[in-house]
């Protein structure tokens, strides 16, 4: 009893054929297509990433670097900025010293001159006052009494 051809065995091969033959166009050659589409869309979606993956590093590397000289221009700007307001600082405090300087040679000046009209005004007064007092004491005028103008000057120095 082993394999016994006939009719019923040609039929059913026959039909067997005739179905892998449907199926296969039916079914698997549809499903090859599929499978194949969906792989080269996946190796495109890999691709797609793989490209954006990429750009995200570049953007991230540009970023950083950016960053890093936005941080030294910072940097950079901050030390002007304090050696600026240092100069400042030092031209402000010249000028002040300039001006203090300047106020006191003014007042030292009007000592100068008010001291020169005191001792000018007190010469006088002594003048007056030696003249008055010789004159009561002698009783002569005042205006015969002789005062020497250079002992007044000693006097008030």
């Amino acid at each position: 009893m082993l394999l016994q051809i006939d009719a019923t065995f040609i039929f059913v091969f026959v039909s067997f054929v005739v179905f892998v033959f449907l199926m296969n166009l039916i079914c698997y050659k549809p499903l090859t297509m599929l499978i194949k589409k969906r792989e080269g869309l996946l190796y495109k979606n890999k691709e797609t990433v793989d490209e954006t993956n990429n750009k995200k590093a570049q953007i991230v590397e540009n970023m950083k670097k950016e960053l890093s000289n936005a941080e030294f221009e910072g940097s950079n700007i901050l030390k002007e900025t304090s050696n600026r307001n240092k100069k400042e600082k030092e031209e402000a405090i010249l000028n002040k010293k300039e001006e203090i300087f300047n106020n006191i040679q003014d007042f030292e000046n009007k000592m100068n001159t008010s001291s020169i009209e005191a001792k000018n005004i007190l010469k006088t007064e002594v003048e007056e006052y030696v003249k008055m007092t010789v004159s009561k004491i002698l009783d002569i005028d005042k205006n015969s009494v002789y005062v020497d103008k250079n002992k007044i000057e000693e006097i008030v120095k």
